[in-house]
């Protein structure tokens, strides 16, 4: 009996040992599977800590960028808004200046023509003058020539008498028309006689020469 009452007392060491191992083991992967997640949330948390900066680093980055590409297309524009200034201010200088050269040339191409108008004026009217009295030459020439043509059939009788004629002739010096406008009756008779008898006069080709002597108002005189 006493045998058999000693034995079951190792086996119940056996147990609580082996219970305590178990213990202690549970315990100790308790201890590192919390500490396993300990690590996880800290690697995670780093990382997502480490995204968070990155980001912001790259918004700051980004925000730096937008920022520079402002600055720079703000500068761009104020560069081209001062040439553009610049180009218009010197297109309305070069502008100013054409319509002072063109005012000027033309106040100087008017003066000319001024100049030259007068001149040309002046010309005229001296070869007008000139024509004038070469026409007026030629009239009297020609009513002294009409006046001998008259005379060649009047006689000494009617010295010192006078008489005035109006005749109307044709280019041919044909007298179409001859009346008296005065004098001495006798010697206006004879005149006119000798008007008729002659029947055409001395006349210039030249018209103008023609124009003063186709109404012309003739003394007849000897």
């Amino acid at each position: 009996m006493p045998v058999a009452n000693s034995t079951p007392a190792p086996v119940i060491k056996a147990t609580f040992i082996d219970a305590q191992a178990i213990y202690d083991q549970q315990r100790a992967q308790a201890q590192a599977e919390a500490q396993a997640r300990a690590e996880e949330q800290r690697k995670r948390q780093a990382a997502e800590q480490r995204k968070r900066q990155e980001a912001a680093a790259r918004k700051a980055r980004e925000k730096k960028a937008r920022e520079a590409a402002e600055a720079k297309r703000q500068s761009e524009l104020r560069r081209l808004a001062e040439q553009k200034a610049r180009e218009r201010k010197e297109r309305e200088e070069a502008e100013k200046a054409e319509a002072v050269r063109k005012a000027k040339e033309a106040k100087e191409r008017a003066e000319m023509e001024r100049i030259m108008q007068e001149q040309l004026a002046k010309e005229q009217a001296a070869m007008q003058q000139q024509r004038r009295q070469q026409v007026l030459s030629e009239v009297e020439r020609y009513q002294i020539m009409i006046q001998q043509t008259i005379m060649r059939y009047l006689n000494a009788d009617f010295k010192g008498k006078s008489c005035r004629l109006k005749l109307k002739l044709a280019t041919t010096g044909f007298v179409s028309q001859v009346s008296i406008v005065g004098g001495d009756a006798a010697l206006c008779r004879a005149a006119e006689s000798a008007v008729r008898r002659a029947e055409t006069l001395p006349m210039s080709d030249d018209p103008a020469v023609y124009e003063e002597l186709k109404d012309i108002d003739l003394k007849v005189e000897l």
